[in-house]
């Protein structure tokens, strides 16, 4: 398998994922209790979806920082940016949001 399509199956892994969070939210939201302090926190509290947060959190992240290296080798050059920029960039914002994150989360 050459490494486009290990970047494209990376993707779809982590974009489903993604909706399944989504869709944990939207269920969560939807349901007797609502989306309030305490549900959230029974949530939490088990230790089960934590991991299933942090998981979804890495690979976002990961996601991020993909598509900023897709972003930047199929655009920057049209637009006159520096090489490696909105890479750069990803992975900076990315990294910023999976530590704050992961802090947040544990």
């Amino acid at each position: 398998m050459n490494n486009g399509v290990k970047q494209w199956i990376f993707q779809r892994v982590s974009n489903a994922l993604i909706i399944s969070f989504g869709i944990c939210l939207l269920c969560i939201f939807l349901s007797e209790d609502g989306l309030s302090y305490t549900s959230i926190n029974e949530l939490l509290s088990g230790g089960a979806f934590s991991i299933y947060l942090a998981i979804v959190l890495v690979f976002s992240c990961l996601n991020a920082m993909l598509a900023g290296w897709q972003i930047d080798g199929d655009y920057a050059s049209k637009f006159g940016l520096p090489k490696n920029l909105i890479t750069t960039v990803a992975v900076i914002a990315s990294l910023g949001l999976l530590v704050f994150g992961l802090l947040v989360l544990f």
